[in-house]
């Protein structure tokens, strides 16, 4: 992923309307969704280092759901605090 900057620049140039965005931590990691506002409808539910959670209402199908994007961490001793905040947050949301 690049800087905050670039990425300001660089993601409305792919032709969507909206997008959302997670910087980078030092060389790894960066994160971004983009999406037409045609038929879905798109709230942010929470944005960490590492994960965004999207509630995603798409008006076709006349459905939600939740929309996670997710860069998890490549080191193993950083890979079960990750998984855990995961769980917890799975128990949070009761949409598919």
């Amino acid at each position: 992923m690049l800087s905050d900057t670039s990425s300001q620049k660089i993601l409305p140039q792919f032709g969507f309307d909206h997008f959302e965005f997670i910087s980078r931590v030092n060389h790894s990691g960066g994160l971004a969704v983009l999406w037409n506002t045609d038929n879905i409808y798109v709230s942010i539910l929470s944005k960490e280092s590492r994960a965004i959670h999207l509630l995603v209402y798409d008006s076709a199908i006349k459905a939600l759901s939740i929309l996670s994007g997710v860069y998890g961490p490549a080191k193993s001793r950083d890979k079960n605090g990750f998984w855990d905040k995961l769980t917890a947050i799975s128990t949070i949301f009761d949409l598919p």
